[in-house]
């Protein structure tokens, strides 16, 4: 079965889908998908699956070269990927692959289910979702198809216009897309590079559509994720349906998103809009992408809440800014310049071709004397090996169209 075809379906079981397990990169969210959805739902047993790197490429929009380097990673930490199913006091750890491998020249990848993931993935009966491989194909983040799926497992309870809501505990939320400790601990990043982003992926490509996000509080900090979701307007039957009454979160007022960022990295709500009185709204974002991007680097040994406090009221953010700016301007300069090379090398390439197709041509009207005679001079001048590529499809081998042309461009100008 080729995964070449965007028809395919992607069926798991709800408790694997809630399971708890990492995904580090989108190669591996998009392997163990093309994967899965070569499973018929009469396969009593698994067998021994191929993805051609062809298909992939083809079907992620990635280049050959790009696909290979992908699978070879991805199916390199899918053998020892651990996944974990709890109930209760009951568990269960596994991998996603017992095995993988590929042969040179083949053009493809051969991988082995692990067995324990037989009733997960097999002659599926009770509690499952599926949807169609196409959903996922255009996303960049490996979180993103991991928060499609837990939603997509809970859309049976939709209402009748499609509407339906999944709460999440912030903390469990983080363990089933396995979000380590050390990553993301502010939660203003967390939202920032995994929620938002899972939520325009999946809003522009899928059948879901997410219409809202809440962040309940306990005390003062967020404990709750909400989604509120529908199916995408474009795939809904009755176009007249009112949109869905969304529950309203209990909120006492907006709070501004420099204040939630300061909250979020520990500073009390009172003094953060003391802050914002006192500073101003840019030199608070200004400091705080600073404190981040210090945090990023390891160079706060410190309190956080110190180093962002002493950033403010100092306004250290300032330089960094500059630089910042400057270096970013530095690196659209080189892309604008590398993009600007490679379009010279590109048309230069496009010449190339053009003229030795058209010297090629000019051979072709030779008389088949005159081509046989050039030929064979052509030919007392390349090696052994050469001439053998050369015997076998003459002037039209890659190996020696640009050669040919030239020797017989200088002939004719003999």
């Amino acid at each position: 079965m080729s995964i070449d075809d965007k028809s395919l379906t992607v069926r798991q079981s709800n408790s694997l889908i809630d399971a708890s397990y990492r995904i580090a990169s989108v190669g591996e969210g998009r392997l163990i998908r093309a994967l899965i959805a070569q499973i018929s739902p009469s396969d009593e047993d698994f067998k021994l699956y191929r993805v051609s790197v062809t298909d992939f490429a083809r079907l992620f929009d990635i280049t050959g070269e790009a696909a290979y380097e992908q699978i070879k990673k991805a199916a390199d930490e899918l053998t020892s990927r651990k996944i974990k199913i709890e109930k209760g006091k009951s568990w269960l750890f596994m991998n996603w692959l017992s095995s993988a491998e590929y042969v040179q020249g083949s053009g493809y990848v051969e991988l082995c289910f692990d067995k324990k993931l037989k009733p997960y993935l097999l002659q599926l009966k009770g509690y499952f979702t599926q949807y169609e491989l196409e959903n996922v194909v255009s996303f960049k983040s490996a979180y993103s198809i991991r928060i499609f799926e837990l939603l997509k497992a809970e859309q049976f309870k939709a209402a009748r216009n499609g509407y339906f809501k999944r709460t999440f505990h912030y903390e469990e939320l983080r363990g089933s897309i396995g979000i380590e400790t050390a990553e993301y601990a502010l939660f203003a990043d967390f939202r920032r590079y995994v929620i938002e982003i899972a939520v325009r992926e999946i809003n522009a490509s899928s059948n879901l559509e997410i219409v809202q996000v809440d962040y309940p509080k306990t005390g003062r900090k967020i404990t709750h994720i909400v989604f509120h979701c529908e199916p995408a307007r474009q795939t809904r039957l009755n176009v007249d349906e009112p949109p869905p009454v969304l529950e309203a979160v209990e909120q006492s007022r907006e709070i501004p998103e420099d204040v939630r960022d300061l909250v979020a990295m520990g500073i009390d709500e009172g003094t953060a809009y003391k802050w914002r009185k006192k500073y101003g709204v840019k030199r608070l974002t200004r400091n705080l992408a600073y404190t981040r991007a210090m945090q990023k680097a390891g160079k706060i040994r410190d309190s956080l809440t110190g180093f962002l406090a002493r950033a403010i009221a100092d306004n250290l953010g300032s330089a960094w800014e500059e630089e910042h700016k400057e270096k970013q301007e530095r690196h659209k300069a080189n892309e604008e310049a590398q993009a600007t090379k490679e379009a010279e090398e590109r048309q230069k390439s496009e010449a190339q071709r053009a003229w030795i197709e058209s010297t090629l041509a000019r051979f072709a009207t030779q008389s088949d004397d005159r081509k046989t005679e050039l030929r064979q001079a052509y030919a007392t001048t390349l090696s052994d090996i050469t001439r053998k590529s050369f015997d076998k499809d003459h002037e039209h081998a890659p190996m020696h169209r640009m050669k040919f042309a030239k020797f017989f461009e200088a002939q004719e100008k003999q």
